[in-house]
């Protein structure tokens, strides 16, 4: 849940300052697809660590 709130004000933060212009349009777009790409690695490092729990 925590994680939830945590990434939601980090996209309102990062929204919020775009339309500021205190970044541009394309470093938003590369901090958004760097943290989405690290967010679905960790998920399939941690299922995969966890089929290896399941079944050995």
């Amino acid at each position: 849940m925590i994680e939830v709130i945590g990434g939601g004000l980090v996209l309102i933060g990062i929204a919020y300052a775009e339309n500021k212009g205190w970044v541009d349009k394309e470093s938003v777009s590369f901090i958004l697809n760097v943290g989405m790409q690290a967010g679905i690695c960790g998920g399939l490092l941690y299922f995969i660590h966890q089929l290896s729990i399941w079944f050995l």
